[in-house]
């Protein structure tokens, strides 16, 4: 059944609230003080163009009718054009309580639902979880941080409750599968792959990064990934009491189960990280790569899981140099600063093999916005990858590694 009229009052009632919310809303206090929340519109052309737009008498009509609904509860004074008869032509609609309006509207009101939100996510807040401080502050200003509003506060709720739960899973080493978490929290075995936007917000991560890289982050995976390690055949893989001898072109075990790698003899002087499979199993394949040289494919962005096996290796061969190799843009810089971080915990500077854009001849490579250049830059800067900011300066392109071939004498002499 035709309502226009009456849908365009409650649109007019609506315009009347927001302005109200606008006012409560600018000193970020959530005060909602007679003198903010009572506004009033003109009814012009400009302030009101439903009004307007209703061009036929039964409609304009059924909109005073609808408005006199409003007036009744004393939620809104009306003016009438006193030219125009007895209420003939509105003139002005003033809000007088907002919450009697927004019952007959069955709408909550901004501000209330900004201060539920902020109570919501003050309550899932706690020591070593992301800081919530930037979140209540833009809510109070009626501001949606990370694109997120009040009214969908239960994301970030539910991802603070997931982040929680990961990090304490992740005190035992393992990684965690992901929708056995969901169903267990929420009762829904996909509601965490909803989340990847808010978490991804609320981890630091950058809009482009993929789903699964945000996931990995807190050592959620919907498939566990093995280690695959590539390495001299006199080289074994010290698991529990077993050792476990290394194989061609590579062997692959579950991070947590790795205790490190021992040599029958010989050395391994340096170990190169490599993060996409297809560059991996090339470079597994060749038969021209250094013998001193151990591979390790970290399946994109690494789980803690697979950073402590890293440094559990590292410590156990303590190698001359630690390298990694990875994706020319903003998520494979990133990824190489989680290793840089973690593997400075265990006495080693990473290093970056391949990754300086000067070195990108493939044709293939594209030309990014100056703010994704200087998000890398910094990334480089922090960690003393000064030759990769270098290349970014003078060839600002981003490179997939996949279209990188492997180049087994490629070797950087420390500087």
């Amino acid at each position: 059944m035709r309502r226009q009229g009456a849908d365009s009052c409650d649109e007019s009632i609506r315009r009347l609230i927001k302005k109200a919310a606008r006012r409560i809303f600018a000193d970020g206090m959530l005060e909602p003080s007679v003198d903010k929340y009572s506004v009033s519109l003109p009814a012009t052309n400009t302030s009101l163009p439903e009004y307007y737009r209703l061009s036929r008498f039964a409609d304009r009509e059924e909109y005073h009718a609808r408005l006199q609904i409003y007036v009744n509860v004393k939620a809104i004074k009306p003016e009438w054009d006193a030219g125009a008869g007895d209420r003939g032509q509105l003139s002005r609609i003033t809000l007088i309580d907002p919450k009697a309006a927004s019952e007959i509207l069955d709408d909550e009101l901004p501000w209330e639902v900004a201060a539920w939100a902020i109570e919501s996510i003050k309550c899932a807040a706690k020591d070593g979880l992301p800081s919530v401080h930037h979140i209540i502050d833009a809510w109070c200003r009626g501001k949606a941080p990370g694109a997120i509003s009040a009214e969908r506060a239960n994301q970030l709720v539910d991802s603070m409750k997931v982040i929680d739960a990961a990090q304490q899973l992740a005190e035992d080493g393992r990684d965690i599968l992901l929708r056995k978490l969901s169903a267990r929290l929420f009762n829904d075995s996909k509601r965490i792959e909803a989340l990847s936007r808010p978490l991804a917000f609320l981890l630091g991560e950058s809009n482009e990064a993929e789903e699964d890289d945000v996931f990995a982050r807190l050592g959620l995976v919907k498939h566990p990934q093995p280690m695959l390690l590539c390495g001299p055949s006199n080289f074994s893989v010290q698991i529990g009491s077993s050792l476990i001898p290394l194989t061609s072109p590579y062997i692959g075990l579950r991070p947590d189960t790795i205790s490190g790698l021992n040599a029958a003899g010989g050395s391994v002087r340096r170990i190169l990280t490599i993060e996409n499979l297809a560059s991996f199993n090339e470079a597994a394949e060749d038969a021209r790569k250094p013998r001193d040289m151990l591979l390790v494919y970290i399946a994109g962005n690494p789980t803690p899981s697979f950073l402590a096996a890293y440094n559990r290796i590292l410590q156990s061969l303590q190698p001359s140099e630690v390298m990694h190799w990875g994706d020319i843009d903003v998520g494979g810089f990133r990824i190489a600063a989680r290793l840089a971080d973690s593997v400075q915990t265990v006495g080693y500077r990473l290093r970056l093999w391949r990754m300086n854009p000067l070195e990108v001849t493939t044709g293939q490579q594209m030309i990014v916005h100056e703010k994704k250049i200087a998000e890398v830059s910094v990334i480089c800067e922090k960690y003393g990858w000064s030759e990769e900011a270098k290349g970014l300066t003078e060839n600002p392109v981003f490179q997939e590694q996949e279209f990188l071939d492997w180049d087994p004498l490629y070797v950087r002499d420390d500087k």
